[in-house]
This record gives structure tokens, sequence and C-alpha cells, in this order.
């Protein structure tokens, strides 16, 4: 399990989520967006709850692995969508070209 904290707060979580959220906040970053994701957690008392951030460029994570008597709140549904939006930023996006740019590309090749 991995303490995550952030803007105040610290939560813990499964170590592959915890590592996929700082993923996705390092994709946000560099696509210059922010997205609202849910984050399952564990709480002191053991009960299982959960956490809604705001991750964007100027989010600041930190993570580090705890020892816990509570098993990790895994959620294979999260953590797949969370891989995917990484995915999906990770993705070459079509971008305008100006027309004194384009005698950089070599537009006769297939």
């Amino acid at each position: 399990m991995k303490s995550v904290s952030y803007a105040g707060l610290t939560f813990a979580t499964a170590d592959v989520i915890a590592d996929a959220l700082l993923q996705l906040a390092a994709a946000l970053g560099q696509n210059e967006r922010a997205e609202t994701i849910d984050i399952p957690v564990v709480e002191e008392s053991g009960r299982l709850s959960s956490v809604q951030l705001v991750v964007g460029p100027a989010s600041q994570f930190i993570s580090r692995p705890v020892e816990s008597p509570f098993d990790d709140p895994q959620d294979q549904e999260i953590l797949d969508t969370l891989n995917l939006r990484i995915r999906r930023l990770d993705l070459p996006r079509a971008a305008a070209v100006e027309p004194d740019e384009v005698d950089r590309f070599d537009l006769e090749s297939p």
C-alpha cells in the first residue's frame, strides 16, 4: 500500500493505483490539461472509501510505501480507466501547420 499526499490531504491506496495516479498527473501536466478522478482509499480505521481529486499541470503528489494491516483497495475498473486516460494523453495529436512551415515536411514520401 502507498500513502499519497496531495493538497494537504494524505490517503492510503493500492500501489498500482498510486503509481497510475502519479503517471496520469505527469501526462496531464505535459498536455496542459486537468481532469477530475476518483481514487479508492483505505481510511485509518480500515474502512474503504474514496477521494475525488482535480489533477492537472500544477498537481504535486508525494507517494511512499507504507505498512498497513488492511487490504489494498483494489479496483481493477478504476486502474483500467486511469491507464486508458494515460494512453490517450500519450497519443499523437494533429496540429495546424502554418503555410511557411510546410517546407519542413517531406510531403512526397508515402
